[in-house]
């Protein structure tokens, strides 16, 4: 089962109290089209996110995103486990 990996490499804002909760919105595109609007807050350090997009075309993937605070992110195709959905196969 294919999946879309969204890995959030950070997500949060600085104050001077120090980090705090932040919000961002990811899009995901296959090639130009966008399969997926993913929204999140909190705070997050190499969180990985598994979406299914049923609109994937198997165009190179790319992420775009806008964000109250400071955020990284990447996205790839993972294959995921049929039974649980994780990324390791029982």
């Amino acid at each position: 089962m294919h999946k879309i990996k969204l890995t959030i490499h950070h997500l949060y804002q600085d104050h001077a109290d120090g980090k705090q909760d932040a919000r961002a919105t990811a899009r995901i595109y296959a090639g130009d089209r966008l399969i997926i609007t993913e929204t999140m807050s909190g705070q997050a350090l190499h969180y990985p996110r598994y979406l299914s997009a049923a609109d994937d075309n198997g165009q190179p993937l790319r992420v775009e995103w806008d964000t109250d605070g400071c955020a990284a992110m990447s996205v790839s195709r993972a294959e995921v486990c049929p039974c649980c959905g994780g990324d390791e196969w029982h």
